[in-house]
């Protein structure tokens, strides 16, 4: 499977630009919708998140995973790898603009660290960030604890 669209976003190179947002999860809740024995394990994750930077406000993210089968004696899920799709519901601002909200696909791959592609459906936007189009890209930075989202391919017509 190609996962090259899945760039780490780097902070030096898109913070330099100002087309970071940082964010943090406020929230976790993960259940098995499938796990039998010899199968694959897919679970249904709920997560809220709190954003800051030019996208600034809450989101509540749906998805499901998909986790790979582990190697012979690794338990630890941290060491794990899943595919993830959802859709993250985004309410707040854009550049500091009027409140708003937007919808995004997430298409991601866990593999120690979370990567993904958040595409906006332009149709979901309204208020604020009616006119919101694009895509954009994130990652985990272990050191700071928190999502860093590139906001490079997103953008804001009015």
């Amino acid at each position: 499977m190609d996962v090259s669209y899945l760039r780490y976003p780097s902070t030096k190179s898109f913070d330099m630009l100002g087309l970071i947002t940082t964010c943090k999860t406020d929230g976790w809740e993960e259940s098995p919708i499938s796990d039998p024995p010899g199968s694959l394990k897919i679970t249904r994750v709920r997560t809220a998140r709190t954003f800051s930077g030019r996208l600034a406000g809450k989101g509540l993210a749906e998805y499901v995973m998909v986790y790979r089968e582990a190697p012979p004696g690794v338990t630890d899920p941290h060491q794990m790898t899943a595919k993830y799709v959802g859709i993250m519901v985004f309410k707040g601002t854009f550049d500091g603009g009027e409140e708003g909200e937007a919808h995004f696909a997430v298409d991601g791959l866990y593999e120690g660290t979370p990567k993904a592609r958040l595409i906006v459906d332009e149709k979901t936007c309204i208020g604020g960030l009616k006119g919101l189009k694009g895509e954009g890209n994130y990652g985990w930075d272990a050191e700071k604890k928190e999502m860093i989202i590139g906001l490079d391919g997103i953008k804001l017509e009015k």
